[in-house]
């Protein structure tokens, strides 16, 4: 056993890491504190701040009640309620005003689009009867008809003009291609005749360059040979000279050849001798060497067992000393262990106390959250409430306007219902009565469909001229309804057939209107019995076909003086 305090033996140093340090929690808190001191005082400097703020508030609410004799200026939270309450019923009330605006509005614009669509369509059956329907087809074909023309007349115009173009491009060619012609012509001379001269130029050039080139070659090769010469000259006066040095060299080379062997036997003789000295002095060194080792192991030996005696002998003096010195370091030792639990255990229930405050802390806050939580689902829940009344409430309203509506077309549907009764009745009361000429009435209605249908045939073919359309497919369905409603198909005879003479004579038998003679307002038949409405709609008609054949003779002279201009 080996002891601090005792001569030991040498040993090599162990370098151990330096244990790391441990400080309780205050310290590191101390020691964090002390090292935010500019953050700290930044944070005194505001709270100064903050302080003196709130002092001179506190001053200028003083200042202000003494102003206002201690009447209490902020509002109430039940005036703010009320105040809120106020806002809201408002708020609802602008909302259904709003609301019944726009009820209006839209009543209002149903309306007006349900009057349009009515007469949209009033117009479109108008447009649907038989004789409008083919007016309607022809006025399209008509306008298809402008635009093909429109088209044609276009292309013709953009053909004559390519054509014209095309010409005009050609002559431009033409001439210059001539013009080209004729400068690629002049040209072609000019160049012959720079080419000739060229030509001249360069056989002169190429003579004088000839005969200059000769005599530079003659002067080259008189120099070539005289450089010959000359480079012969020198080089065997250089052979000759370098066979005069290697000769002197050879000589030398000898001569320093026997010096330098005479040289070589003196410095291996030199050597030799200094290899004996040498060598008897190593081996007086090394005997000396070997017996200065032999002492020191001897002296070495001695000294070891010195120091194990004395060793030994402490030992056995100091035994009791050592073992009172042991008990004390285990006693203090168990003293150390103990403070250090205390403290461990201190250090302990100091950061279980820190933990569960701050475990409690979070609880708090955890509840504030689910407590405003609950608050705003609450409130949420009011709104949601408050919103579905408010859309049941708009619904309610929008039912009743539905409602109300569907009465008002009801009414409608029924008083229209009640007229066609009353004009059913009218209409049966007027075929039941027996002086009623039903075949009258309906050829007028036939009447008043002709009207309509040339009148409106007339109103297209004015349009049609107006903007330019051919009025051919309107004179084909005009053409095609006098056709299949046998109008005009009636026999005329001609003015200068009309005789008032008898043919031949009269005998028994012959019929007494033959034997009347019938004055020319007569030739109608039935002119007297015709209605004053049948003779109104029947002059209507034969204007509507005057006017019709006028325009028809308008576009026919239109054509024939449009064929005649461009010849």
């Amino acid at each position: 056993m080996q002891y601090s305090w005792l001569p030991q033996e040498r040993r090599e140093p162990i370098v151990r890491e330096k244990p790391p340090v441990v400080i309780s929690s205050s310290r590191f808190a101390r020691i964090q504190r002390n090292a935010c001191q500019a953050a700290k005082q930044e944070k005194l400097q505001l709270q100064s701040l903050r302080d003196q703020e709130q002092e001179r508030l506190r001053i200028g609410g003083e200042e202000l009640l003494k102003k206002f004799n201690g009447q209490n200026l902020c509002i109430t939270q039940e005036e703010e309620c009320a105040r809120e309450l106020k806002q809201q019923e408002e708020q609802i009330l602008q909302a259904k005003r709003q609301a019944e605006e726009e009820t209006n509005a839209a009543r209002e614009e149903q309306r007006a689009t349900r009057q349009e669509r009515i007469k949209a369509a009033q117009k479109l059956l108008e447009q649907l009867r038989p004789g409008p329907r083919e007016l309607q087809c022809a006025r399209l074909q008509s306008e298809v008809l402008r635009s093909v023309n429109a088209q044609r007349e276009v292309q013709e115009e953009y053909s004559k003009a390519r054509q014209r173009q095309a010409e005009l491009d050609r002559k431009v060619y033409q001439e210059q291609v001539f013009r080209g012609y004729e400068e690629a012509k002049k040209r072609h001379t000019e160049r012959c005749q720079q080419l000739e001269e060229h030509k001249k130029e360069l056989l002169e050039s190429i003579a004088e360059r000839e005969k200059h080139r000769q005599a530079t070659k003659a002067e080259e090769l008189e120099e070539a040979r005289q450089e010959r010469e000359r480079n012969a000259k020198q080089l065997k006066d250089q052979q000759d000279k370098e066979k005069k040095l290697l000769a002197s060299k050879q000589r030398q080379r000898k001569e320093e050849a026997l010096a330098s062997l005479a040289m070589s036997e003196q410095c291996q003789k030199r050597l030799q001798m200094l290899e004996e000295v040498e060598q008897a002095q190593c081996d007086v060194h090394n005997a000396a060497k070997r017996q200065l080792e032999g002492m020191k192991r001897d002296r070495a030996r001695e000294r070891v067992q010195q120091r194990i005696l004395r060793n030994e002998k402490l030992a056995r003096e100091l035994v009791p000393r050592l073992h009172y010195s042991a008990e004390e370091d285990l006693a203090r030792h168990s003293r150390q262990l103990e403070e250090m639990r205390k403290a461990h255990s201190a250090e302990q229930a100091k950061k279980r106390q820190v933990r569960e405050q701050a475990i409690n802390a979070r609880l708090a806050i955890q509840k504030q959250e689910e407590e405003q939580a609950r608050l705003s689902r609450k409130k949420e829940e009011e709104e949601r409430l408050r919103a579905v009344e408010l859309r049941l409430q708009n619904d309610l309203t929008n039912v009743q306007f539905q409602r109300q509506q569907r009465q008002e077309q009801l009414e409608r549907m029924r008083q229209l219902r009640r007229q066609l009764d009353d004009q059913v009745k009218r209409r049966h009361e007027d075929e039941t009565r027996p002086d009623t000429n039903y075949n009258r009435e309906a050829q007028l209605e036939e009447l008043r469909e002709d009207v309509f249908f040339f009148d409106y045939a007339r109103q297209l073919m004015d349009e049609a001229s107006s903007k330019g359309c051919p009025l051919k497919p309107l004179i084909r369905a005009v053409g095609q309804y006098k056709n299949e409603n046998r109008i005009g198909a009636e026999v005329r005879v001609p003015r200068h057939l009309i005789t008032r003479l008898p043919m031949g004579r009269r005998t028994q038998g012959d019929s007494q209107a033959e034997g009347k003679v019938k004055p020319p307002e007569e030739l109608e038949p039935n002119a007297e019995k015709l209605s004053q409405e049948e003779q109104q709609h029947r002059l209507t008609i034969e204007e509507n076909l005057k006017k019709i054949e006028a325009l028809m003779l308008e576009e026919s002279k239109t054509k024939k003086a449009g064929k005649v201009a461009p010849k």
